[in-house]
């Protein structure tokens, strides 16, 4: 392990809540359970050669019991091994999810697109606590299990544990080596994304390919990534095969070094002879694991770089909230956009901001909702607001849980009613399998806007909400969301919406920005 790798590692698991005495005691719990197995080895060992000299079985007895007792608790402390390792891992995947989630909000990250966020929130969280437990407490259960085997074989004979001991740092040190330097240098991960990719053209984009006239080049490409995925998956696990090899050399050969050392140099009680013995077959089941263990942890290095950049990047310079509905907005100029914005939205009016693509409409609202900092000028920042993006994520469960996202204290009849009024046809209880695969645009955004407008929140940040769909249904809802009263919690509230369409009493030019606030009422 380098030194930014632990360094890094240490950052994390303070930033995953996992403390040092959690980590302690799950290493303990598990060597616990290798040294009843160690236990039951040596006190079977025993007993073999006690029994060679047939005593009476009472003078067995206790060994006998001993080794059932041994037997079962083996079973026993593994069980509770496994749960409280497991236990610590997803508390550490949660907290550590909720710490990259909220770094991905409250940071300046232009690098992460949503793609890059996705894969810190699930595949680099996951590689991380996977390290936990499969590479992290196997390694220091082996470290603890090494010197406990050693110090025992060293009381019955030191020639025996010199053996144990090469033979350790063979299985201990240069397996795992071997593996990390050939684990670095293979190709697997690489192909397999480009797999990944391949298959998911195939599988989201084959109507288009087909109109083409491509889809039998679409299907080659795939086939020829998938047997690339293949050949670099089995040139992956050929190192792994060498070190299994090279474990079991180690293993075998200390195995007859401490039988040679019994036979020639043992002086001790010739009852625990068999005990000597049968040490080796029971002391390197920890080492097993290590070369999985080495694995996970350079699967992991790149993940624990990247969200320990994630969560040391600097905050944003967070404007601060003020409680009112009111907002307004003097001289702005957003991260990215040209345009300078100057406006005041009342409580409880609605506001209509058109314009050309990219003059920062999209920017105004971020800004406003406190996501982005303005490169210039001052805005309200309203403490109760809902920002309705365009791109906004559709989760893969019921619509109703997709509605209380926003309002989760949201009854039935709020969402059946605001439903109804959108025109969403779609029931509550129907799972969306496919998240937003499983909509079209039109109800998409729909449902959006639905969510929108179940929420509580006393200012409506809305992106293009009538994009997709029909132009006489986009001008009704415009008209809903314009004029008012609102479906929805709150059937007054300020409303900021971006649009290209056209709106009645707001400004009709698209060719320069363009900020209307529509008298409260107005007329239909």
């Amino acid at each position: 392990m380098t030194s930014s790798f632990v360094s890094d590692l240490r950052f994390i698991l303070r930033a995953a809540g996992v403390r040092r005495r959690e980590l302690i005691a799950a290493i303990a719990l598990s060597t616990v359970t290798l040294t009843a197995a160690l236990a039951l080895t040596l006190t079977s060992g025993w007993l073999i050669t006690r029994a060679w000299q047939m005593p009476p079985v009472l003078v067995l007895s206790v060994a006998v019991t001993s080794v059932r007792a041994l037997g079962i608790s083996r079973a026993l402390f593994r069980y509770v091994d496994r749960l409280y390792a497991h236990h610590m891992a997803l508390r550490a995947l949660t907290r550590l999810r909720s710490a990259i989630f909220t770094a991905l909000v409250e940071r300046e990250s232009p690098s992460f697109s949503r793609g890059r966020a996705h894969v810190r929130l699930v595949r680099d969280a996951d590689a991380i606590t996977d390290f936990l437990v499969r590479g992290l407490l196997p390694s220091g259960t082996a470290a603890a299990m090494s010197v406990l085997a050693v110090i025992t074989t060293a009381l019955l004979s030191l020639h025996a544990a010199a053996i144990m001991l090469a033979a350790f740092l063979v299985t201990g040190i240069a397996v795992p080596g071997l593996v990390a330097r050939a684990a670095t240098r293979n190709r697997a991960a690489r192909e397999r994304a480009r797999f990944i990719e391949r298959l998911d053209l195939v599988l989201e984009h084959r109507v288009e390919f087909t109109a083409l006239g491509r889809a039998e080049e679409l299907l080659d490409h795939a086939a020829a990534a998938s047997e690339s995925d293949s050949s670099a998956r089995v040139a992956a696990d050929a190192p792994l095969a060498r070190a299994t090899s090279l474990f079991t050399l180690a293993t075998g050969l200390a195995a007859w070094g401490v039988l040679v050392c019994a036979v020639h140099f043992y002086a001790g009680n010739p009852m625990w002879l068999g005990a000597l013995v049968l040490m080796p077959l029971a002391a390197f089941e920890a080492h097993g694991q290590l070369a999985a263990a080495t694995l996970a942890g350079v699967e992991a290095a790149p993940s624990l770089r990247c969200v320990s950049t994630l969560l040391t990047t600097p905050r944003h310079t967070r404007i601060p909230r003020e409680r009112t509905a009111a907002v307004t907005v003097s001289g702005l100029r957003t991260e990215f956009g040209q345009a300078t914005w100057d406006f005041h939205a009342p409580e409880n009016s609605r506001v209509i901001v058109r314009g050309p693509s990219g003059v920062g409409k999209t920017q105004l609202l971020e800004t406003i909702a406190g996501l982005r900092t303005p490169r210039a000028g001052t805005v309200t920042v309203p403490n109760s607001c809902h920002y309705c993006a365009e791109d906004a994520w559709i989760f893969a469960t019921s619509v109703r849980e997709n509605l209380r996202v926003a309002a989760p204290a949201a009854s039935e009849k709020l969402m059946r009613r605001v439903l109804a009024a959108l025109d969403f046809e779609l029931d509550l209880d129907l799972v969306l399998a496919d998240g937003p695969g499983s909509l079209s645009a039109g109800q998409r955004r729909r449902l959006l806007l639905a969510r929108a407008l179940c929420s509580d929140a006393q200012v409506l940040l809305l992106d293009e909400p009538t994009e997709h769909i029909a132009d006489a249904d986009a001008t009704s809802l415009l008209r809903i969301l314009a004029c008012g009263p609102l479906p929805g919690a709150r059937a007054e509230r300020t409303v900021i919406l971006v649009t290209h369409s056209p709106v009645p009493g707001a400004s009709a030019a698209l060719a320069t920005p363009s900020v209307t606030v529509l008298p409260r009422p107005c007329a239909h």
